[in-house]
């Protein structure tokens, strides 16, 4: 039987965060979504970050862009590929996600609803 997790590893709703919001004009299929979970000592648990354009690419349902650190490692995703990435802090990695995210609006044009 696997024990439980210690108390000051418990998820801390409080100190975790969940927020997603569409790019200014890139409604319809287009999203960026951000979860951190921390520990009730402040120890990050979990995170993912993802930026989705359903309309431009079906590849990894809709993902273009990605970061996470589940299945135990932290890798980046990118039009269905995945790659390890090394990981320095959290903020580093949104820092990161962030810059490429505003990178692909600048370059890739909304498709019209059809």
């Amino acid at each position: 039987m696997a024990k439980p997790p210690r108390q000051e590893d418990e998820l801390d709703p409080e100190k975790s965060v969940r927020d997603e919001f569409h790019p200014k004009g890139r409604k319809g299929g287009v999203a960026v979504r951000v979860q951190a979970d921390y520990s009730r000592s402040g120890r990050l648990l979990r995170y993912s970050m993802v930026l989705i354009d359903t309309p431009n690419t079906a590849a990894d349902n809709g993902r273009v862009l990605g970061y996470d650190n589940s299945h135990g490692y932290h890798h980046r995703h990118y039009l269905g590929k995945v790659e390890p990435v090394e990981f320095e802090s959290y903020e580093s990695t949104e820092k990161r996600f962030e810059a490429e995210v505003r990178q692909y609006l600048e370059t890739h044009e909304p498709k019209p609803r059809t």
